[in-house]
This record gives C-alpha cells, structure tokens and sequence, in this order.
C-alpha cells in the first residue's frame, strides 16, 4: 500500500467514524440534558466536518503545478491543520463559557444510566478508531494523518474522561451530598476543556511553522545531512524545511560539487521516500 492510498483510507475511515459517534451521541446528548455528551458528540460532529476537509486538502496538495499556481499547492496541507486548530479551540472555549453559565444557572441533572451507556460505546469505538488510523500512520508520514490522530486521541481520552465523571456522578448521588450531583456535568466540562485545551494551540504553532517554513525536525535534518556529507556538503549548506508531507531542500553547492549534482538529488529522494515525505529538491550555485 503505497502512502498516498493509506492516508486517503485513513482519512474516509475518520470521516465515518466521526459521523456514527457523532449523531449518536448528540441524540443521547438531548435525550439525557448532559452538556458534557453534547460538548463530545459536537466534537465529534466537528471531526466530520474536519475529516472532510483533510480529504479535500490531501487532493489538493498532490495536484501537479500548473500557471496558476506555478510552485504546486505545498501549504494546502498545513492550512487544513491551521483551520483545524483553530476550529477545536474555538469548541474548548464555548464550552468553557457554556459550563460557566450552567454552573452559575444552578447545574443541572443528568439522566446517568444513558450517560453511563454513551461513555461505555464512545471509549471503546474511539479507542478502536485512534488504534486503527495509528496502523495507517506507519505507513504514510503526514501532518494531516498526524492532526488526525491527535484529534482523536483527544476524543478518547475526552469519552474515558466523561464515563469516569459520569460514573463518580452516580456515586454522589448514592451519598449524603447527592444534591450536589447536579454540578457535577458542568465541572467536568471545565476540566475536560480546559485539559484539552492546549492540544489545539499546539496545532496551531506548528501549522504556522510549516506555512513561514520553519526548520524541519532535527532527525530528518540529521537524516538527510548524513546523505550528502559524502559530497562534501556540510551542514550549514543544507536548507529544510517541511511543510506538510513535502520536504523542501535546498543546497548550496560550489563549481567542484557541481558534478555530483544528479548525485546528491538521488541521495535526498531516496531518504525522503523512506520517510515517506515527498521531496522538492533546489540547488544553489554559489560564486566563490
């Protein structure tokens, strides 16, 4: 299975997963007046919609240059990560507000045995689909597969996190403070979201690293460093920069190195495509 195709399968198997969980979860959501389902099924909502556009994305970057965009379309990829990261902030945040409101409201009470069965289904399918799309990650190396685990890590531990609450909550109720069980949904709302919160921004610095073309990691600058060092190349003539599953590399070569220019090209291509990044190779004559 070549790289494109499992991460293009990975992808559709996201979207699907994200829609079941999704519509599920916002029904029970209704049915039980928990914010807490409504707050994960509308994130799992949103992982449809974000799927989607990873789908949308992943076409877009493979198609070739062409006058209108004469360097191909390279930021495709971590403008989705961006969208993503921002989109999922954005969740955490009216959430947090949401949880606020309820909790000056009063709380509220919660049917606990569909919460109890939501939390029981939703831990054991995310938990499926995250383990799924990590077999996929091994095999295609992107920053779009990469956000999408990311985010369905976050909705795994998100569901383990509301079963947990929901099963402390039914706890409480058998105590003498069972009248407190009603602040239990919004509290965990505000744990949960203000947990996760991170996660997203993180997306979001390192998409906007990708679209500035920040350096690349430091082992796949060592990488390549390594395959051109028999040329004579050193590290300060070697130029990175990824940017989604593109690796831009540009290196300065002298009249003498200009020989092994063909060379040195093959050199970066093949360790590109053992790391399953799809290589844009420039080289720089410099005079001297």
């Amino acid at each position: 299975m070549t790289p494109f195709v499992a991460e293009r399968r990975a992808l559709r198997f996201s979207a699907i997963s994200a829609s079941l969980f999704a519509f599920t979860g916002l029904a029970l959501g209704l049915t039980s007046g928990s914010i807490t389902i409504l707050f994960d099924s509308g994130y799992s909502l949103l992982s449809l919609v974000l799927a989607s556009l990873s789908l949308f994305a992943l076409q877009q970057a493979r198609k070739p240059a062409d006058d209108h965009y004469p360097f191909g379309r390279l930021t495709v990829e971590p403008l989705a990560v961006l969208l993503k990261g921002v989109v999922i902030a954005m969740v955490c945040i009216v959430s947090l507000v949401s949880a606020l409101w309820s909790l000056l409201d009063g709380g509220r009470l919660v049917t606990l045995d569909l919460a109890l069965m939501f939390g029981v289904v939703n831990v054991t399918g995310c938990l499926l689909t995250w383990w799924w799309l990590a077999r996929y990650a091994r095999v295609a190396r992107s920053s779009l597969l990469a956000a999408e685990l990311r985010q369905w890590q976050m909705d795994t531990w998100l569901s383990a996190a509301v079963m947990l609450g929901f099963g402390l909550t039914w706890l409480l109720t058998q105590s003498p403070w069972a009248s407190y069980a009603r602040f239990a949904d919004p509290v965990m709302v505000l744990i949960i979201a203000g947990y996760f919160l991170p996660m997203p921004i993180r997306m979001v610095k390192g998409a906007l690293r990708e679209l500035m073309f920040g350096g690349s990691c430091s082992s796949v600058r060592r990488d390549v460093v390594e395959d051109v060092a028999d040329f004579d190349v050193t590290s300060d003539d070697v130029r990175l920069a990824q940017v989604g599953s593109f690796l831009m590399v540009d290196i300065q070569l002298d009249k003498q190195q200009f020989d092994d220019a063909q060379e040195i090209m093959d050199s970066v291509e093949r360790r590109c495509k053992r790391l399953n990044l799809r290589p844009v190779t420039s080289l720089t004559l410099v005079a001297g």
